[in-house]
């Protein structure tokens, strides 16, 4: 599956580059080899941990956590797709050896224990992320965890069993700045749950974690023209309202199936509401079936982080909510309910529960045979087309690739350098105007152009038929007599 932009970032950090400083070396309109691009990729000469930790506090909105672990894991074994990818499939592992236990702690029931393993791995969206270079996995283990302390401290009234959800509880921090909504949804079932004693504990507890993540909260503070200036995307792009409204229910459906299909396919608006009032009715019926201290974890597990991201939308005017990905903490809280259902309903309808295990694991295989199969899936973003033009830029011998920079050019260009021919030439610009590059015998693509570049041209540039933009130059700016740019050998 393509190697997309948010992925070339975690390389980018983890190998000690700045985004800033390698767009500087790559977007001058000289000419640079593919292969030369994915050094950038790897460490450079004489690297060391230094420029890694300096790679990250300049991108303080991401904790280090995740890139450290990575740091650690390539070192050992190689900067290879396969190696950076790797390391979420092995947590992702650890997270299916884990499941078991928060779901006796929740449930102390063996079928629920034994469910929510299978359903996590045959789950397409924990699929989807244990095969991507990203912190999801790991916000996914290290939730798992904390959930699974907290009922494991509230059983055992223990010091111990308090120090050890303050520790876990900082891993989430440590792994995303949104794990603020799983203290919210921890510290309102302690609110509706914990005696006066208990809620002593569970507040020191929260505090101990709070003073754990200080140094990188020191480190947001002081950089924090920088955090605000990276997470400017989450504000300057707007969707209809029946556009995120599908992605929500979407989100939730990609726990147990995941066709893939557009939003525009009647799926998308017919099977993820009637999942959500499912989801409702499994909750309100934990809810009525076990106890307070099992069943609130779950329901606020799972309505806490989702309600907190759609109304951080509202308030903020910003699309978080249409990313799957920040939703990691309340759709484990729904694959964790799921398996809590049909283990309690398993005790009385033993029939109908096993032909519903079957469908949801068939379901579920199904799904996840299809990502494995696929060159690209939703999560990958605008990337999603990267190999189908890598693939069209290969059809021409030698070709030269000209693009204008933006706001995600760097990644997507280096995501497209992974599947390009070695010898392919990439020319970046800065400015719509044309370089001077020598082109003697090659073939010239433009990607991504903008309209001020395009009117460079005499005549408008063929569009070749693959989606995301490329075109191929058919005469020089003002010239119709060649297919070539201005040249700096003429």
């Amino acid at each position: 599956m393509v190697f997309w932009h948010d992925e070339v970032f975690t390389a980018l950090r983890v190998t000690g580059h700045l985004g800033d400083q390698v767009a500087a070396q790559l977007f001058t309109g000289e000419p640079i080899a593919a292969s030369a691009i994915l050094q950038y990729q790897t460490f450079a000469p004489g690297s060391t941990f230094a420029d890694t930790w300096r790679s990250l506090i300049d991108h303080p909105e991401h904790p280090p956590l995740f890139y450290l672990l990575g740091w650690v894991w390539v070192k050992v074994f190689g900067t290879s797709v396969t190696a950076f990818r790797s390391l979420s499939a092995l947590i992702s592992t650890v997270t299916f050896l884990a499941l078991p236990g928060l779901a006796w702690e929740l449930f102390a029931i063996r079928e629920a224990a034994i469910l929510a393993p299978l359903l996590f791995a045959v789950s397409p969206v924990h699929l989807l992320y244990a095969q991507e270079a990203r912190q999801y996995a790991l916000w996914t283990l290290v939730t798992v965890l904390a959930t699974w302390a907290l009922r494991r401290a509230v059983r055992l009234q223990r010091w111990r069993a308090w120090g050890t959800y303050a520790v876990c509880l900082s891993l989430t921090f440590y792994t995303s700045v949104l794990s603020l909504t799983i203290v919210m949804a921890h510290g309102i079932y302690g609110l509706l749950v914990l005696s006066q004693r208990q809620r002593h504990r569970f507040v020191l507890a929260i505090a101990a974690a709070g003073l754990l993540f200080m140094p990188w909260l020191l480190v947001m503070a002081l950089n924090r023209q920088q955090w605000q200036s990276a997470t400017d995307w989450t504000t300057v792009v707007s969707y209809p309202l029946d556009v995120l409204v599908k992605l929500w229910g979407l989100h939730f459906t990609a726990v147990f199936f995941d066709p893939n299909l557009p939003l525009e396919h009647p799926y998308s608006w017919l099977v993820p509401p009637l999942f959500v009032l499912l989801l409702l009715g499994i909750l309100l019926s934990l809810l009525r079936s076990l106890s307070k201290e099992s069943s609130v974890l779950v329901l606020t597990l799972v309505l806490v982080p989702t309600v907190c991201i759609l109304g951080g939308d509202w308030v903020r005017g910003s699309v978080l909510s249409r990313n799957t990905r920040y939703f990691m903490p309340a759709l484990i809280g729904c694959l964790v309910a799921m398996a809590g259902w049909l283990g309690l309903q398993y005790q009385y309808r033993r029939r109908a529960v096993l032909w519903g295990v079957a469908l949801l694991l068939g379901l579920g295989l199904t799904s996840s045979w299809a990502i494995l199969q696929a060159p690209a899936w939703w999560s990958k973003g605008f990337n999603y087309h990267n190999r189908t033009i890598a693939a069209a830029i290969n059809e021409w011998p030698q070709p030269t690739v000209l693009t204008q920079a933006h706001e995600t050019t760097l990644g997507n260009v280096i995501s497209l350098s992974y599947y390009l021919a070695p010898e392919t030439t990439w020319v970046i610009t800065q400015s719509p105007e044309l370089p001077q590059v020598p082109t003697a015998g090659q073939t010239v693509l433009l990607f991504e152009p903008t309209e001020q570049l395009l009117a460079q041209f005499a005549c408008l540039p063929e569009a070749l038929p693959v989606p995301g933009g490329l075109f191929r130059v058919a005469c020089e700016a003002g010239d119709r007599s060649t297919g070539r740019l201005p040249s700096s050998q003429s």
